[in-house]
């Protein structure tokens, strides 16, 4: 049985879901690296917006 994915997303997936369904990878460690990829990228919006106030503030005075 052939399966055609429609993205490389969906392979990407379905790879990772076959890792975890042989115990080659942990559920926890996807768990861990999805939660710090997300915190980063809260971090880093919050990193960009302070930057962005700070410059705003010094271009008017």
């Amino acid at each position: 049985m052939k399966r055609y994915f429609h993205s490389k997303l969906d392979a990407a997936l379905q790879l990772l879901e076959t890792l975890i369904g042989f115990g080659l990878v942990s559920g926890a460690a996807v768990a861990a690296a999805l939660g710090q990829f997300i915190l980063g990228g809260i971090l880093a919006a919050l990193a960009i917006g302070v930057f962005l106030r700070f410059k705003r503030g010094r271009m008017r005075k």
